[in-house]
């Protein structure tokens, strides 16, 4: 009999719509086999923990959430760095001295910090929020009247803080629940191949019967395969050029 399920060439993203796919043309069967019953259940059972696997490893919904607040805290020092920088350069004596102390702070950590990743970006926030609270540098802010600007980029950070610790505990959490998704695949390709040679068995023995069902599940299959190939043959046709390219170099 040919062998229809081949987990060599069958990634992840390949076996979950074809099991979806097996599960619901054979269900019909369930209900007068008791072994098909049996076979189907047992699958069902592994796909089901593949499934909520690859639910896990999405993209987080915190992802957007912190891609908008990073957003949102660069929009903040900018216009403190822009409103202390202007008045650093203007003609007021007054003003342009002592936001030039403050200005110099954000020259130090960087005028662009917000072009940092996450973690730099917080760790400079951080040690400027450090100087700009001594005592003398808080009192330049109110006589500058911008007391609101900075707060405003507190905030920002603390916000962006919030959501990326609560991220980075969702991370943990997915990592010490969660399983690896190549083992449950050696679980699951047994399941499926028993239920798949079942059915196969049953149509060479009564084809008017089970022909339907068989046809339409080896259909699923041999699409599913004949995807495969073709991106294993990418593969290894990109891995040949690369090889080519570095021998003849």
């Amino acid at each position: 009999m040919e062998k229809l399920i081949i987990p060599s060439i069958l990634s992840v993203s390949d076996v979950i719509p074809l099991c979806d796919r097996i599960l619901k043309t054979t269900q019909p069967l369930t209900e007068s086999d008791n072994r098909v019953k049996e076979l189907h259940a047992r699958l069902s059972v592994v796909y089901d923990r593949l499934v909520k696997n690859q639910k896990n490893t999405n993209k987080s919904s915190l992802t957007e959430e912190l891609i908008r607040l990073d957003k949102r805290r660069a929009r903040a020092f900018i216009g403190l760095r822009d409103i202390l920088h202007g008045m650093s350069v203007s003609l007021c004596d007054d003003y342009n001295n002592k936001a030039s102390k403050l200005y110099t702070i954000i020259d130090k950590y960087g005028t662009q910090l917000y072009k940092f990743g996450y973690q730099a970006e917080t760790a400079m926030l951080t040690s400027l929020f450090a100087d700009f609270d001594l005592t003398e540098n808080r009192l330049i802010l109110t006589d500058l009247n911008i007391v609101p600007f900075y707060e405003s980029l507190e905030t920002a950070q603390k916000d962006f803080n919030l959501v990326s610790e609560q991220k980075a505990a969702e991370l943990t959490d997915h990592t010490n629940n969660t399983e690896a998704a190549t083992d449950i695949l050696e679980k699951l390709f047994p399941e499926l191949t028993r239920l798949v040679a079942m059915i196969s068995l049953y149509y060479h023995l009564d084809p008017p019967k089970y022909g339907l069902i068989y046809n339409q599940m080896v259909t699923y299959i041999t699409e599913t395969n004949t995807v495969a190939r073709q991106r294993k043959s990418r593969r290894e046709n990109s891995e040949e050029n690369i090889e080519k390219g570095i021998t003849g170099s």
